[in-house]
């Protein structure tokens, strides 16, 4: 399996990250001959009007090793819902990728 270090990498492949509010997460789906499957999701939690928490992030085991996962908490940190939103992650994962990137929350 290859290794993705970016979403153009990625959605050439196949993969694509989408924003779904109403479902609170961004979803990881794969298309493959015209199927799409969900792969993976970064779930969320608004807390009030100020603050958002990311407590669940899974990528589906065979993709696990790919990148995705950091590509997928990357897209939630930078994406819309956060939008001046204070972060907590109560999800392992993404706690850690805020603490290797915290550059990712001074947008």
């Amino acid at each position: 399996m290859a290794r993705y270090s970016d979403e153009v990498q990625a959605a050439a492949d196949g993969f694509a990250i989408v924003h779904e509010p109403d479902r609170g997460r961004y979803a990881l789906y794969r298309e493959d001959s015209g199927a799409r499957s969900l792969v993976g999701e970064a779930h969320y939690s608004l807390i009030g009007e100020d603050a958002i928490d990311f407590d669940h992030t899974v990528v589906a085991p065979a993709l696990r090793g790919t990148g995705l996962a950091g590509l997928l908490a990357r897209r939630a940190l930078t994406g819309d819902a956060v939008g001046g939103r204070r972060v907590r992650a109560s999800c392992w994962y993404v706690a850690g990728v805020i603490e290797r990137h915290p550059e990712l929350l001074a947008r």
